[in-house]
């Protein structure tokens, strides 16, 4: 039987998590509800991470629609003192807001704003020679774009959002941005079809989606054993539904914490069993 998942992890840094996001709302001039303070007054994109299912914000670095697809990258603040006068005892602290494209042994950032020359070396000095320093967002972009990845960028910060932090708008979008994450990763989500046990002797992970009841499980378990499955066109035959709505709908339900059993997304509440099929599906499902 399938166990309920590894104990409950801490906080997330949602830039440690997800590489790429698909847009579910951009807000111009903040939203007077987000939940981090900083984005009130400034325009915002609400998103939905490719990795895990991640909902989150961030300072859009470009204009962005509904159901683009975006890079996400890490919004921070950067001290530095700079010189008032040649002897350097007298100086003044600021705070540059910096954006940074993170990768094993290597980070790529630039100034969320333009800044002047002499604030640019500073910060060069400041960030040492780990980090590439570059001069504008529009670098950072062509960087992006030249690894393979969206050349929109979405600067975010650690926290993630909750699904009632999302605008109307994101809600009604986040159907859609989920299937086309469930079809750009077919393989993994079919073999959920393959690998899903049960959770109980009465209940099976299987029938926790919709539509799924006793007849439609024993199809589906009877030909998983003949041959496991290589597509959602073998799914549907037995769902008589779409499996990529039907996986959307499961996911959406438990991400707006609706759920009784979470197979996809980590709950808000301990008290709702999590069986963490992503990581199941796929065992880096916790990196980017």
């Amino acid at each position: 039987m399938a166990s309920r998942g590894p104990p409950r992890r801490e906080p997330i840094d949602v830039t440690a998590v997800e590489r790429r996001a698909i847009v579910l709302d951009y807000i111009e001039g903040g939203y007077y509800l987000d939940p981090h303070r900083w984005h009130r007054s400034r325009t915002v994109a609400q998103a939905i991470g490719l990795n895990r299912f991640t909902l989150l914000d961030g300072i859009p670095l470009q204009r962005v629609e509904p159901l683009e697809e975006v890079t996400v990258v890490k919004e921070s603040l950067m001290p530095i003192e700079e010189p008032l006068d040649p002897t350097g005892r007298r100086t003044r602290k600021l705070e540059v807001s910096l954006v940074c494209l993170e990768e094993i042994g290597k980070k790529t950032c630039t100034p969320l704003q333009h800044v002047e020359q002499r604030v640019l070396d500073l910060l060069r000095i400041a960030l040492g020679d780990e980090v590439e320093l570059l001069g504008s967002p529009a670098e950072l972009s062509k960087t992006a774009e030249s690894k393979g990845l969206p050349p929109k960028l979405l600067a975010a910060p650690k926290s993630p959002l909750k699904f009632s932090d999302l605008t109307e708008l994101a809600k009604r979008n986040l159907k859609d941005a989920v299937k086309i994450i469930v079809r750009s990763r077919e393989k993994e989500f079919v073999e959920f079809f393959n690998k899903a046990a049960p959770i109980n002797i009465r209940l099976h992970a299987i029938e926790l989606l919709r539509g799924v009841g006793k007849k439609t499980l024993k199809a589906i378990l009877d030909a998983r054993e003949r041959k496991p499955f290589q597509s959602f066109d073998e799914i549907k035959k037995l769902l008589k539904d779409d499996p990529v709505d039907v996986l959307a709908d499961k996911v959406v339900e438990e991400l707006s914490g609706q759920s009784t059993y979470n197979l996809f997304i980590e709950p808000e509440s301990p008290s709702v069993p999590f069986l963490d099929y992503l990581s199941v599906l796929r065992p880096e499902g916790r990196q980017r």
